[in-house]
């Protein structure tokens, strides 16, 4: 087994296709097909299935593909490492962020990071927090900025950002957005577009309703997604939740309105996650520092506003 293999495995799983993953590494689909192969034969087990639906890795693959993400990482964290040591400043950095983070803190932090450091290659993946510290763990991104996770493992480090309270809402023509105060009591008729559990967010709104000895939320609609959540919610009697900061909620001709609930919600915590032994990569590490200096002056702002 070696590097080349590992990352002939990993893209053609990642594509579902020998013929995209071949022009991907840029090699022929012969000689990619016969690479698999190899690695099969010399393991003595089947790595992929191949089919009319495409190929999909089996239980031996997927866990040899897992392994082989976060080697291919660590090599590319080595490679980088060595550039930064020989001065160079180029480098690759892979950022997932939730969909908060995304609207201002993550772009503005990366314009600035790219300013100072031009020649380093940032990707961005938006999805949910379970779904990001899955990433951090197997390799595949460098950087969350997600919410924290209830357990956090050993190999990871997690940097408070900031604190952002979160709202019920509803569409600004639904009947509860009349009412002069809300209970929890009166939601409980309503279905919710909410993410699913192990979601921070989900559990939180669960937890909500338990310590007020109600039922606690149904879903009508569970999504990763906050622009299908948004469309879902607009015109209809179904609730959700959103940030304070959101402009969805935001101004006079805001789409949703946040309910005058009688009790208090919770706080989403959003912070910066990654493997500790990232810290050896200085475009990591110069990443942090940009946007840890961002979120202080943020809370800075609000604190004097």
């Amino acid at each position: 087994m070696d590097l080349r293999q590992l990352r002939n495995l990993v893209l053609v799983a990642r594509y579902s296709s020998f013929g995209v993953a071949a022009e991907r590494l840029n090699v022929t689909q012969p000689a990619l097909s016969k690479s698999i192969r190899s690695l099969e034969d010399s393991l003595g087990v089947r790595l992929l299935d191949r089919g009319p639906w495409g190929v999909r890795p089996t239980e031996y693959g997927q866990r040899l593909i897992e392994y082989g993400e976060l080697v291919l990482s660590l090599t590319d964290e080595a490679r980088t490492e060595i550039d930064a040591m020989r001065g160079a400043t180029r480098g690759r950095l892979r950022i997932g962020a939730i969909t908060t983070a995304m609207r201002d803190i993550v772009p503005t932090a990366i314009k600035r990071f790219l300013l100072a450091q031009p020649e380093v290659d940032v990707s961005l993946n938006e999805e949910l927090s379970a779904a990001l510290y899955s990433a951090l763990l197997n390799g595949a991104i460098d950087i969350a900025v997600m919410t924290r996770p209830k357990e956090i493992s050993e190999e990871i480090e997690f940097l408070n950002l900031l604190d952002i309270p979160v709202d019920i809402v509803a569409d600004r023509d639904h009947e509860l957005v009349k009412l002069p105060r809300v209970t929890l009591a009166d939601l409980t008729p309503y279905r919710w577009v909410i993410p699913a559990r192990p979601e921070p967010d989900r559990l939180a709104l669960e937890a909500l309703f338990a310590n007020a000895q109600l039922p606690r939320p149904l879903a009508i609609c569970e999504t990763t997604s906050s622009t299908f959540q948004i469309s879902m919610i607009s015109g209809s009697k179904w609730l959700s939740y959103l940030t304070r900061t959101s402009v969805y909620v935001q101004g006079p001709d805001a789409q949703f309105v946040a309910l005058k609930l009688d009790s208090k919600t919770w706080t989403r915590n959003i912070g910066l996650a990654y493997r500790r032994r990232s810290v050896l990569r200085p475009v990591v590490m110069a990443f942090v520092k940009e946007l840890e200096a961002l979120c202080r002056a943020q809370m800075e702002s609000s604190r004097k506003g």
